[in-house]
C-alpha cells in the first residue's frame, strides 16, 4: 500500500486550475505536429497512446498531471460539455452524484460531486470553478476563442457524508485550444490532487493507463454527439 499521493481518477470532475507559474505544461510547449514536449526534466510521461499524452510528477503535496489529446470539435462545443456539471453521471466515469451549489455571474459556480472509483472508497469533494473565454483573433485564424474551465477544492461547501473520503486538495483546469481555424479543439487537462487514505499499487497504477483515457474519451464522445444533435 502507498499513500495516495494521486490517485488520479478524481479526474472526473470539472474544476481550477494551476498556472502555468506552476510549471505546467504551456500551449508553446505544444508542437502543431501533435507532439507534446515534455513539461520539465522530473516530469515522467506516463502514457502516450490514441493520440493522448500523460505527464505525471510526484511532489510532496500530491501527484500533478498533465495530459494533452486533440478533439474533432469546436472549442465551444468541448466547453459546453465540461460546465454541463449537473449531467456528470451520464457520460464521466465513476461519477455517481454531482450538482451544482451556486452560481456568481456567468463565470463563478461552486460545485459537488460524489465518485465510486474500483476498489476504494468512495470519494466526494466540493469545487470553487472559474470559467473564462478568450475571443478568437479578428483574422479568423482563432475562430471561437480559447475556453478554460479552472477549479480549487471548497472542502467546507457541503458538510461531509459519512463513509465517503473528502478531498481536500484538487486543484486543475481544462483549456481547450482552436485547432485548424477553430474546427478542432487541442484539450489540455491539469491537475493537482491527493484524494487522502491508502491505496494498493496497482490500483495507483490505473490512474495514468485507464482513469485517464477514460475521462477524456467521455468527453470526447459526448462533445461529438452533441454537435451532431445527439447526447
Amino acid at each position: 500500500m502507498r499513500p495516495i499521493a494521486a490517485f488520479t481518477v478524481i479526474l472526473v470532475v470539472v474544476a481550477v486550475a494551476a498556472s502555468e507559474a506552476s510549471g505546467l505544461v504551456s500551449a508553446g510547449q505544444i508542437e502543431r505536429t501533435g507532439r507534446v514536449n515534455s513539461p520539465g526534466p522530473d516530469w515522467t510521461e506516463a502514457y502516450h497512446k490514441n493520440g493522448l499524452v500523460i505527464f505525471t510528477k510526484d511532489t510532496a503535496e500530491g501527484r500533478r498531471v498533465i495530459a494533452v489529446s486533440e478533439v474533432e470539435v469546436p472549442p465551444e462545443a468541448v466547453f459546453n460539455v465540461l460546465v454541463d456539471f449537473e449531467h456528470y453521471r451520464e457520460f464521466m466515469p465513476y461519477v455517481q452524484e454531482s450538482e451544482v451549489l451556486s452560481r456568481t455571474g456567468d463565470n463563478e459556480v461552486v460545485t459537488y460531486a460524489r465518485i465510486a472509483p474500483p476498489f476504494i472508497s468512495e470519494r466526494d469533494y466540493p469545487l470553487k470553478v472559474r470559467l473564462t473565454h478568450r475571443p478568437g483573433a479578428g483574422d479568423g485564424t482563432n475562430k471561437g476563442g480559447t475556453f478554460k474551465v479552472e477549479w480549487t477544492a471548497l472542502p467546507g461547501a457541503k458538510p461531509e457524508v459519512a463513509g465517503v473520503v473528502r478531498v481536500k486538495l484538487n486543484e486543475g483546469s481544462w483549456l481547450a485550444e482552436p485547432l485548424d481555424g477553430g474546427r478542432r479543439t487541442r484539450l489540455t487537462y491539469t491537475l493537482l490532487t491527493n484524494p487522502g487514505g491508502l491505496i494498493p499499487d496497482f490500483v495507483f497504477n490505473l490512474s495514468n493507463t485507464v482513469a485517464i483515457p477514460e475521462l477524456f474519451d467521455g468527453v470526447r464522445k459526448r462533445s461529438a454527439g452533441a454537435v451532431s444533435g445527439r447526447k
